[in-house]
């Protein structure tokens, strides 16, 4: 796998219902450059990066797979969330699998009292 392949740009893509002619058409991109993305056979400058996350309101990180979650999905702009949101991010994004398995069991019990 190349440095910067966009494993999850077709999936981010696909999900806003844009096709690789209108993306490559509104960012100035060949059709051919963003295929060779898709499939990781060339990659893209950050500078091009920053700009197709830009692009699909997603964030590069989700872009290049180091997360599952396209943020973009769950409604959640940067500006929306609260100084305590970003901290339980922090901290959740820093225990184990085993720990974060428990918060979410914790979460969904807290959410069933209600």
């Amino acid at each position: 796998m190349k440095e910067y392949y966009m494993v999850n740009l077709r999936q981010a893509r696909e999900n806003k219902g844009i096709t690789q002619v209108k993306m490559s058409v509104d960012l100035g991109i060949a059709q051919e450059t963003i295929s060779g993305y898709e499939i990781g056979r060339i990659t893209p400058s950050i500078k091009v990066l920053h700009k197709i996350a830009d692009y699909l309101n997603t964030t590069t990180d989700y872009l290049l797979g180091r997360i599952d979650t396209d943020v973009s999905l769950i409604n959640i702009k940067p500006n929306d969330i609260s100084e305590e949101e970003s901290q339980l991010l922090f901290d959740y994004r820093h225990l184990n699998e085993d720990k974060k398995k428990e918060l979410i069991w914790y979460v969904n019990a807290l959410k069933q009292k209600e």
